[in-house]
């Protein structure tokens, strides 16, 4: 019994990485300033999450807005690089609207909230995105 524990613990060990991924879909878009309003639309399940990189030029204003049947889908955004999010779907709704600093690159996670996960739900949604001239311009 003594030697199988130790398998039976590196066992364990090198599987728990694949337990912990969760799939993740990247995908990239780019947004001209003034171009039509972009409908992404896609379908998740359990922990899995979309995520987009969104390349806005400067000056733009990005303008993102979540429309699902689940309430429990929700987004964040964050600047490429950054450690914390700029907007926390789960606290701050399902709008977001800023403008953008010079050839800013911001990261959109859409995901499930961990009640949802644990219970493997679906979800299909789609996310507005739109980018336009800032406000002093117009």
């Amino acid at each position: 019994m003594n030697k199988i524990a130790p398998f039976l613990t590196c066992l364990l060990l090198a599987s728990a990485s694949a337990w912990a991924a969760d799939p993740v879909r990247h995908e990239q878009l780019e947004l001209a300033q003034g171009a039509p309003l972009k409908k992404l639309s896609g379908k998740l399940k359990g922990y899995g999450t979309v995520e987009y990189r969104l390349a806005v030029p400067a000056g733009g204003a990005l303008d993102l807005k979540l429309k699902s049947a689940n309430r429990s889908t929700n987004f964040n955004v964050s600047a490429d690089g950054a450690d914390e999010a700029l907007f926390v779907g789960s606290r701050d709704g399902d709008h977001f609207a800023m403008a953008a600093p010079a050839g800013a690159v911001y990261k959109v996670s859409v995901y499930l909230m961990r009640n949802a996960a644990r219970r493997n739900e679906q979800a299909a949604y789609v996310l507005e995105a739109n980018v336009s001239a800032p406000a002093a311009a117009r």
